[in-house]
Order: structure tokens, then sequence, then C-alpha cells
């Protein structure tokens, strides 16, 4: 391909047409310009055939290709700029070539003095003339296969003998920035473009001429240019493309190149064909989030203000009936109908909308968008632990009350996941007139008045509602009594529409309904066996404990009893521990983690649900301070007897923050893993709630050890007791909330190119309306619903065939 000057760029031709829908512009690229290749004394040898590129060097070093600026031509039409960087990398298959017969090649530059030259560079032994012919063929693809930045599209995409087997993702996230006048600046990853070149018979040159080949690349995919103008009113989190005909548009297609002629200007359309799958394929997605100093945030438009986007679909047919839907942060989205506009295979649409003005106090009623074939197994869903716990105004309640914003506001956050923790009812009835708890003191609202209120939301709507009752047990565990009374309150209140989770449970099946998971039983309560429920799950030993020492994988006994101390963590912790810079010895080490419960289902089945889920966490190893002993110290004149201190008794408390971030990531990539293969039956809960062992918090550094309570001297000298049965039930939980929060947050969208997302199942937050991640927390997890195909009963049925990338955890993101 020749080479244009200032720098290595390939024209594209584009035209301009008029819709009447929203002023929008269609710009239609063909071919690219091409000016035939000349030989040249500058052309590398050495490595079989030179391939030419037409291109114009613009601007300083880059790594990637990308789209330059529009300009108009003398004849007065339009064309856009798709730059060849210098990291850039194509494939080239030549069946006839004598020895290689794919190889590899990257741009090159050959001499500063001759810009308007450049070449395709094998970046090993090249392509050979097949001089036993007079003619030969080449294909050509961008990008190469192992040039691509996403392994697990790498994983999935081929060229092999001339057919191009590629992989559009239902993910494509851009890196926005704002260039130096304030602009914003949306980059795409220009790997999902897909260009393609074919020369067919170009005639073999003489032996000892020094002559290449002009390769004439034409981009594959359909492009739709989405540029939206500000003001926005609540901040931008996502946008969606669907193709509301239930089109694939993303996925998997294939393109044979060797049954193509030549391309050029007058011929730059190449036939490709879709893979068909049972996931949903029908929508593209894109984050809303920009790194702003090291902190991710959602988009926000000024007046005048405005940002594009270029989104890439599958070639396979034209597309009319699009949509776009915006998603606000942390409320509502709206949907905008693109009438009018239709989608050309290898060309590029472009359309301008004004940011559609979406309050900031609306509902996202986020699952009414799903499609009902979707299984509820595929979704990501945030809850909040102690759901009501913001009406709590009981002493200290910073340190008891997991969520200071109102069940209104998290359900229009789109929480859809919530705790509602009670005791028993002494009467031995329903737990309808139960008051809900936090620190075992009544909210002022029982279970049924708020079981009522997210009934309310649910009912004859596009949602569904998971709850979670605990047992905050009262005078003693009587969990077999609650297990009943939550059965009648099932029989009592028969107006509810009830749905079991189930691996086979469709979005369709739990719309308007009621999911109930309960967590009863501890492991105190040893092999109790529990009823089968009268609805949704009953999940066995998920209780109250704030360690959880052996689920955690320590060799220990998963809480302490002092008949038994030698064989617990707090034995290490508290056992001769009177100096602030003892450290234990031989203290257990972690090994595997065990979080995983049996469950029971209202219709009679057992299955198995994965929690992480432990609350006290340490962020700096220390030893605290539990009471100080005095010892007799005499007679003073005027002040009487007097004590010294003798000891002080200390616990050594190691740091456990970043075991607990990675339980949580595990968890997080477990979920994907196995929802993504469909493994069993198991459902994830991911408990991100808890709090610090802090100082100013005297429950928090106190363990808790069943049956001990110590017996020390205090500064008057009496004898106080020191009992460990409450430890554990308050801790700092604004800044542990505040930290994990912001980690987890930040992970997640940074989680990068390489990687993968899929089904978090559900995650548990506290403070979720508080500043940094806990506010920006729901609207990830829900916009992660929208990042890689979600698999239908069809798939379950055998209907369809399944996502082959999707079949072995390889959802694809970039």
């Amino acid at each position: 391909m020749a080479i244009k000057k200032k720098g290595d760029i390939m024209k594209f031709k584009s035209y301009l047409m008029n819709l009447s829908l929203l002023s929008a512009v269609v710009l239609v690229m063909s071919g690219c310009t091409d000016d035939e290749f000349k030989q040249n004394n500058n052309i590398p040898k050495g490595n079989g055939i030179v391939f030419g590129a037409n291109a114009s060097y613009n601007g300083g070093p880059q790594t990637r290709t990308e789209y330059g600026d529009y300009v108009t031509g003398a004849d007065g039409k339009k064309s856009q700029e798709i730059k060849w960087l210098s990291t850039d990398k194509v494939d080239i298959y030549s069946p006839s070539s004598p020895s290689l017969k794919k190889v590899e090649y990257g741009i090159t530059n050959v001499d500063e003095n001759q810009e308007n030259q450049a070449y395709l560079l094998a970046l090993g032994d090249g392509l050979q003339w097949d001089r036993t012919s007079s003619t030969q063929s080449f294909y050509a693809i961008y990008p190469s296969k192992e040039s691509m930045s996403n392994e697990a599209v790498k994983n999935v995409v081929s060229f092999e003998n001339g057919v191009l087997k590629g992989y559009i993702p239902v993910n494509q996230q851009h890196t926005i920035t704002k260039d130096d006048k304030g602009a914003w600046i949306a980059k795409p990853n220009m790997n999902y473009l897909y260009m393609a070149a074919v020369q067919k018979d170009y005639t073999i040159p003489a032996a000892d001429a020094n002559d290449g080949v002009s390769l004439h690349f034409v981009p594959l995919t359909t492009t739709l240019e989405l540029t939206i103008e500000g003001p926005t009113e609540a901040p931008i989190a996502s946008i969606n493309v669907f193709a509301n005909n239930g089109e694939n548009i993303a996925g998997y297609f294939s393109c044979d190149l060797t049954k193509a002629n030549t391309t050029s200007e007058s011929n730059s359309n190449l036939n490709c064909d879709y893979g068909q799958s049972a996931t949903v394929r029908d929508m593209i997605s894109i984050s809303g989030y920009y790194d702003d100093g090291g902190t991710q945030k959602p988009l926000e438009l000024a007046a005048g203000e405005s940002i594009t986007f270029n989104v890439f679909l599958l070639p396979h047919a034209d597309l009319t009936n699009i949509s776009v839907r915006v998603a606000g942060f942390n409320t509502a989205s709206k949907t905008m109908s693109l009438a009018g506009v239709t989608l050309h295979p290898h060309q590029k649409t472009c359309v301008k909308l004004k940011a559609p003005q979406i309050a900031k106090d609306g509902v996202n009623n986020w699952i009414t968008g799903m499609e009902d074939k979707v299984l509820i197994s595929q979704l990501s869903i945030p809850g909040t632990a102690n759901s009501f716990s913001s009406n709590y105004s009981g002493t200290d309640a910073e340190y008891y009350k997991a969520q200071t914003a109102p069940f209104e506001q998290q359900w229009n956050a789109g929480i859809r996941c919530f705790e509602l923790r009670c005791p028993n009812n002494d009467s031995g009835t329903s737990l309808d007139g139960v008051q809900l708890q936090c620190n075992r003191e009544d909210l002022g609202i029982t279970f049924g008045q708020a079981v009522d209120m997210i009934w309310n939301k649910v009912q004859n709507s596009g949602e569904f509602a998971m709850i979670m009752p605990a047992f905050e047990s009262n005078a003693g565990r009587n969990v077999v009594d609650f297990a009943n009374n939550l059965n009648r309150f099932f029989t009592d209140h028969s107006n509810y529409k009830y749905v079991t989770y189930g691996r086979d449970l469709t979005v369709g099946d739990a719309r308007g309904s009621l999911m109930f998971l309960a967590r009863i039983t501890s492991e105190e309560d040893g092999g109790l066996t529990l009823p089968y429920p009268g609805q949704g799950v009953f999940i066995d030993q998920w209780g109250s404990l704030k360690d959880n020492w052996a689920r955690r994988g320590y060799p220990v006994a998963n809480w302490a009893q002092n008949s038994s101390l030698s064989n617990s963590m707090e034995y290490y912790m508290i056992t001769d521990n009177r100096s602030a810079g003892f450290v234990p010895a031989n203290m257990p080490t972690k090994g595997a983690v065990d979080y995983m419960h049996n469950t029971k289902r209202a219709d009679g089945t057992n299955g198995t649900a994965y929690i992480q889920d432990w609350a006290r966490v340490v962020k700096e190893s220390k030893n605290f301070s539990l009471y100080t002993s005095y010892k007799y110290g005499g007679w003073e004149w005027g002040t009487g007897t007097y004590y010294n201190e003798d000891y002080t008794q200390y616990v050594y408390w190691q740091e456990s923050l970043t075991e607990k971030q990675n339980d949580i990531w595990s968890t997080f990539e477990l979920a994907i893993e196995d929802n993504n293969n469909q493994q069993g039956s198991t459902f994830y809960i991911n408990c991100l709630d808890g709090y610090y062992v802090d100082d100013a918090v005297e429950l928090s550094k106190k363990p808790y050890i069943e049956g001990r309570s110590d017996s020390y001297t205090n500064s008057n000298g009496g004898s106080s007791p020191f009992g460990y049965g409450n430890g554990g039930v308050a801790g700092n939980i604004e800044s542990f909330a505040a930290d994990i929060n912001n980690w987890f947050y930040s992970e997640i969208l940074n989680y990068g190119a390489e990687n993968i997302y899929g089904p978090m199942n559900i995650v548990i937050l506290d403070r979720v309306y508080e500043s940094g991640g806990g506010s920006y927390l729901p609207s990830v997890i829900i916009n992660n619903n929208y990042r890689f195909p979600l698999i239908t009963s069809d798939d379950v049925q055998g209907q369809t065939v399944s996502d082959a990338s999707y079949a072995s955890g390889g959802n694809v993101i970039e």
C-alpha cells in the first residue's frame, strides 16, 4: 500500500448524508485511498516479500492504531484517517508461499528522508515468492492474533487458511480522558475494528526485480460513532447499544477472505457470517467511568461539552431498530430509539444525541430491562447488610448500624437484596410482628412491615427482590422456633408471590416476586436439623460469628470455647500476653478456605451456597489492651489505700485486611468461573460488610470466647469480671466500609484488558450511600450485568450451541 506524506495514516473515503432524526449525520467508510507501492532502494531485504502500507505520520510515538480527524478533500467529500502506529501488526497468508504460509508483519518506516514510504516488515522469516507459478494471492488481517491486547479475545480468535474467526465483545471499554484543551476524548480498543486486505492473483515479479505488494485494507466490522452532547443532569454510569429485533451484534463471526476479490475502493465489502449462541448478544456496553487522579468517577458533561464513542458490531447484516440506553449513576436510565438509522456492515454511521435528562433521584429498575430467559445465576445483584439499621439511634450508633441510607434510597439505587435481622417471636407464632433489630435493640419497624415495603416495590413490576431473614438471637438460640416462625409467616402471607432460587430459574420466572434466602443456624448449632422452608431457601450454618477461623482456612476451631481453648486462635492471641510488644509464637497460618454451605429449598431439594462472610478485620497488626489489674500498694497519709498496676492483659490481632481483600476477590473470581461454566447449583454471596478492630471501640478488640470470664483487681482494689461472650458485636464500621468499598470499586473498574468479567451473584455492602466507593459500588455491580454475554434458559435446555469462550470461563472484556 502506498505512502502518504506526514506519517502512517490509512485514509478511508467517507460520504455524508442527512437524516431527519436528531440531525444525525451518517458517515460511510468504504476503502482506503490507494497510491500504488513504488520500488525503492530502501526496501528492506532478506525477509522475503515486502508489503507496502498506506500511512502518513502524525505526532509523536504512539502505541496502537487509532482514529484520526475527519477531513474534507478537494472533491468536497469527507474522509477519516485511521492511523497506523509503530506497534501495529498484521497477519498475512499466502497459500502458495513455498515455506511459511502465514507470517506476522509489523509497521516500519524505512528512511526518515523518505517519509512518504513505509512498509509491512516480517518480524521473522517472511513469505516467499512461488517461483513455480506466474501469480500469487495474499490475504491479510489486522490485528494479528498475537498482537491483540485482550487475552480472552486472543484465545478465541484465529486466522487460518485465509479464514478469519473473530470476536466482538459485549463490553467495549473506552479510555476516557480530557485533552489539553479540556475536551473529552474516548479512545476505543481498535483491535475490535478488524480490517482485511486481499490481493488476488498478483503477478510475480522477475527474480532480480526489487518489487513488493500493495495491500488495500478495508474495515470489516460495523461501526456506530455515537456522540453524546451535554449537559447531563445525573452522571453517566454506562451506555448500552441494543438491537431491538434481537439480532446478534456481539460475539463470534467469520470471514473467508479466499472467496473475496482484490480489495479496492470499489470493492470494500467482504461477506461475514456470525456464530449462533444461546447467550444474550443483542447489546454492546460501554462504561462511563474515567480516571480522575486515581479515582474512577462517572462521566458528567457540562453545557457545550460532548464525547464520542466508537462502537464495533458484528458485520453480518444491515441493522435497523437500534436503541441507545444511557444509565444514570445510582438512578434511572433512559432509552432512545435511533429511528430511521441503518447500520451497514463494514461501514461507519455517525449519530449525535442530546444527553437524556435523568433525575438524580430516579429509580434504577435495572432488572426490568433484562430478557426473560436470562438465568438468575448470571446476575450481579447489590445487597445491603442489616438493611433497615439506618433507623438505629442507640448509644454509639455509628459502631453498630451497617447502613445510613434508608430503604427507599437503597431501592432507588438498584439494591435488590435486603437483610432483615430479628429475634424469634416469643409467642411462638409468626415473625410478622417481631421488631427488626440492630445491636439487639428494636428499630421501630417489624419484620412484616419491612417485607411489605419491599413487596410494594416488586408486585406487578418487572423487578424482583431477595430477602435474607437473619436470626438475631435474644435468649438462647431457639433456632428451630425461628424457622417455624418464618414458615408461619409464609403461610399467613399467601398474598405475596414467592419464588425459590434454583439453577434453572430465569428473570422472567422471578419478576414481581420475593425470593427468600434465610440465614438461621450458626456453627454453634452443630448438626441441628432444620425443617424445610415453606418458601425460598434455608442456608445452614451461616450465623453471626465474626471471625470464622476454621472456615477462613486456619487449622483451629471455628470459634473459641474456654473448655478447649488451646484449639483456638484466641489461645495464641491472649495466653501470656502481658506486654505491648508481645508477638505470639507458632501462630496458625491460613490454608484452604471452606465457605461452602448446604441449603434446603421449598421444593424439597437441596443445594449449596458459597458465602464469604467474616466481619472483624484488622488494618494493622497490634496488641490491644483488654484490662489492667492492680495490686496492693500500701497506705498514704491523706489518701488512704492505694494500688499499683500489676499487669495489663493484651490481645494480639494480626493484620487481616489483606486476607479479607484476597477472600473477596477469590470469591468474585470463583463466582465468575463457576456460573460461566454452569457447574452445579452453587449460588455466591460475597460479603463486604464488616468493621475494623479499633481501640476506641471496646467490643471490637475483645475476642469472642464461649464460656470464659476473667476476674481482675480494679484500681479501687475490688474484683471485676471481664466476660468474652459479647466480643466482636461492635466495631469501626465507617472506616472499614470506606476502605473496602473504595478498594473493591477501584479493583472492579480497573480489572484490566487482559481479564474476564462475569456474574458476581450477590454482593453485600455496608454504607452504600456514603462518599467514595460506597456511593459508586451499587452502580458498578449493576452495570456488570451488561459487560458479558448472559446465558439463557435455551442454553440449559440444549436448544442452541453455547458460546465456547463463555463455557471456558472466558467472557471477554476490554
